[in-house]
């Protein structure tokens, strides 16, 4: 049945392109910023270490 073949092509052409728009729209819109906006923000970034010890 080539119209029901025809069919699924179309569906899945347009599924394609609506994941691919959505995944751009997300990794577009997730981007964080280079610097930091404020001082606020500069002074929560804390880093933590751990030492590991064999048992």
């Amino acid at each position: 049945m080539p119209q029901l073949e025809f069919t699924w092509w179309i569906i899945n052409f347009f599924v394609i392109w609506v994941a691919l728009a959505i995944a751009f729209a997300i990794i577009t819109t997730n981007q964080t910023p280079s610097e930091p906006t404020t001082e606020n923000e500069e002074s929560n970034l804390t880093k933590t270490t751990n030492t590991w010890q064999w048992l």
